[in-house]
């Protein structure tokens, strides 16, 4: 009988490689060794390094862009709600592939191979699509912003992507009430931001005091 493959387990444990040691210092013997195997076998799966790591990052990849998408073209829901939805759907994918989710966040812009410009694309569409949403929201009178929407989305990805230096995921009810945490956090600035501008402009006249 053929012998049972390996393959969720070697993508798991590249998974972990990449996010302790860096995909520059990561090696299939290392990786192999995570899950009891010589580095030859895993040529029975995989070609090469970088192979593995856009095995890695795949999933996530594509999870988070397909929900956005959806969020994002919803009808009959406030901009507020897909929002928050869409900041309880991030966390939620985060904790259900972590630690891949945050090697993605971590090497997507740093490999230049032409096997990644797919990635980029979509890491491209995601920032439009959030873009998008944002400005749907000043348009309804949910959000002030202080500047351009496009900057509002920076913001957003900023407080969501930070989120890999330390997140640990803790279970599906603790970790949904940190993401309504990140969501008050956010929308915060977003609904008060244009009046946040203002009172920041005001210190101006102080300076010269």
């Amino acid at each position: 009988m053929p012998r049972p493959s390996r393959w969720s387990e070697i993508v798991a444990a590249a998974s972990e490689e990449f996010r302790d040691r860096g995909y520059e210092n990561a090696t299939l013997e290392s990786i192999g060794a995570r899950v009891g195997i010589l580095k030859g076998s895993i040529y029975n799966y995989v070609a090469s390094k970088e192979e593995l790591l856009l095995a890695v990052v795949e999933e996530p990849a594509r999870q988070l862009l397909a929900e956005l998408e959806r969020l994002r073209t919803a009808s009959g829901r406030t901009v507020t709600v897909r929002l928050r939805e869409l900041i309880r759907m991030q966390v939620r994918i985060f904790a259900d592939c972590h630690p891949a989710a945050f090697v993605y966040l971590q090497h997507l812009g740093r490999m230049p191979s032409p096997r990644f410009a797919e990635f980029r694309e979509m890491d491209e569409q995601y920032m439009d699509a959030l873009e998008a949403l944002l400005a749907e929201g000043v348009r309804t009178g949910e959000f002030a912003l202080p500047g351009a929407p496009r900057t509002a989305a920076y913001v957003v990805v900023g407080t969501l992507g930070w989120m890999q230096h330390w997140f640990v995921p803790r279970g599906p009810e603790a970790d949904r009430a940190l993401a309504d945490q990140l969501f008050a956090h956010v929308l915060g600035g977003l609904v008060a931001g244009s009046g946040m501008l203002g009172i920041s402009r005001s210190f101006d006249s102080d300076d010269d005091l």
